[in-house]
């Protein structure tokens, strides 16, 4: 029993002066650590105490958590979302300013490049204003658009293959290919009709389809009053001819008007000026009316049949001309406002190979319609030879201008890290690269993509192994980033 209390004893004086050994070791690791202005050294225990240890740290400033360029002179919320952290004095390493790492940086923020609207990134101007949502636009800067530089040795660039290129600035074109179906002009569409009731006495052309050219007889209609018309027609002409030789008559000025107002009657009844020459010149009365077609087309619609009794203003058939044929073409919602009425327009057709056609863009609808999201575009082709047919299926090539002058660069010289966020890489010379994000139009012809706003001409940007240089900046990034931040104390 009292060989355990002495063992015991023993321990607990092992303890004691390990932790007094150990608290020692601490005291003068502090002493001998770099003296600052605004952290004075700690003498002895019974000196004063150390910031940490009296509860009243001095912070320096706020910093993201996920980025530590990014820093703040107050607390709040990194752009992240999560809360920042504060950066104590004596947290910074020895000899080191206790100013804000990026405090320079903030008070002069370098060339602005443009302004963009706060809620919308790819809504830029060149000048201050007001956002579509009235907001007020925020100034982009170079400096925060443009990574870290990276140094490459000019060996390296030769084995890596990275190639470059200047941006330039020219006409910005920009060919939309879509398709479309062809369909009749219905400025063309013409209905038949009678103006006298009657019975169709023949019908020239009975079937739906047939093609029909102009002055071509359609329909033959058997009408008592047209008969009529015609011997009074007849009759007043003998008349006037009868009393033209006795001009002292009193009547004489009133007959003579007579055959004008048949004449007036017959054609208002659609009885053409060579049918009526025809009928003076014979003295013969026709028993039908011939309707004839007005246009050359297709019939595409028959509402009679030979023996029919037919009423005034009774619509017998209609046809539709082949010359000129519209086509629609369908375009998406986001290509919309680069068609414009007047455009040119390449149109090819599967059942025609072999064969292009040109024509313009001749109204653009103005709503958009479907699941698919399209609105039609009307296109009107000459169609002389009438080989283009109603619901023929073709391809659409529409060619845009944009702009008169922009900015463009190959499109495989961009690195698209997101849906909003674009990069490309610019050369610096000496063998030094930095990536800067930009903001992009639309893409033209010959891989070409439009830059709205980050680049000038002039700069020349990498357009090919921009992928490793990519990795190189974020690599050295992390690395610096770990260097001044991985040995601070928490």
């Amino acid at each position: 029993m009292k060989k355990r209390w002495v063992l015991l004893v023993i321990l607990c004086g092992l303890i004691a002066g390990a932790s007094f050994v150990a608290g020692r070791i601490s005291e003068k690791a502090v002493e001998n650590r770099p003296r600052t202005k605004k952290q004075p050294a700690m003498v002895s225990k019974s000196g004063p105490a150390s910031p940490q240890r009296a509860g009243k740290r001095k912070i320096l400033y706020y910093r993201d958590p996920m980025d530590p360029s990014i820093i703040s002179k107050h607390p709040g919320k990194a752009p992240c979302g999560m809360d920042l952290v504060p950066v104590y004095a004596d947290n910074e390493p020895a000899g080191k300013s206790a100013a804000p790492p990026t405090a320079k940086k903030a008070q002069g923020k370098g060339k602005i490049l443009y302004w963009r609207a706060p809620m919308d990134p790819n809504y830029i101007s060149n000048k201050p204003g007001k956002s579509p949502m009235g907001m007020a636009l925020v100034p982009v800067y170079a400096n925060e658009v443009t990574s870290g530089k990276v140094r490459v040795s000019p060996t390296v660039v030769q084995e890596i293959g990275v190639t470059t290129t200047k941006a330039v600035s020219a006409p910005f074109f920009k060919t939309i290919r879509t398709y479309g179906t062809s369909t009749w002009d219905e400025e063309s569409v013409a209905a038949l009709n009678t103006k006298v009731d009657g019975w169709i006495e023949k019908l020239d052309t009975n079937v739906q389809g047939q093609v029909v050219r102009k002055g071509q007889p359609l329909i033959r209609i058997y009408s008592p009053e047209l008969v009529s018309a015609q011997r009074e027609y007849l009759a007043a002409l003998d008349n006037a001819g009868a009393l033209r030789s006795i001009s002292l008559h009193a009547m004489a000025g009133a007959v003579a008007k007579l055959p004008e107002a048949a004449y007036m009657r017959l054609k208002l009844w659609d009885i053409s000026d060579r049918q009526i020459a025809e009928l003076r010149r014979t003295r013969k009365v026709r028993k039908t009316l011939t309707l004839y077609a007005p246009l050359d087309g297709i019939l595409t619609h028959l509402d009679v049949v030979q023996g029919d009794y037919v009423s005034a203003g009774h619509n017998l058939m209609e046809l539709a001309g082949l010359n000129p044929i519209w086509v629609n073409a369908f375009i998406y919602e986001d290509q919309i406002s680069m068609v414009k009425e007047g455009m040119e327009a390449t149109l090819n057709f599967d059942s025609l190979p072999g064969e292009s056609f040109k024509g313009k863009v001749d109204y653009v609808y103005p709503y958009v319609a479907g699941t698919a999201r399209t609105t039609q575009v009307r296109i009107v082709l000459q169609n002389p030879k009438g080989h283009i047919l109603p619901q023929m299926y073709g391809n659409v090539k529409l060619r845009s201008a944009i702009a008169k002058s922009a900015v463009q660069i190959p499109s495989q010289a961009v690195i698209r890290a997101s849906s909003t966020d674009n990069v490309v890489f610019i050369a610096l010379g000496g063998g030094q690269f930095a990536g800067r994000k930009v903001v992009l139009g639309p893409e033209g012809n010959d891989g070409m993509v439009m830059v709205k706003a980050g680049l000038e001409a002039g700069d020349r940007i990498v357009t090919s192994s921009q992928f490793l240089l990519d990795s190189e900046s974020r690599l050295n990034s992390a690395i610096q980033a770990m260097l001044n931040h991985g040995g601070q104390s928490k």
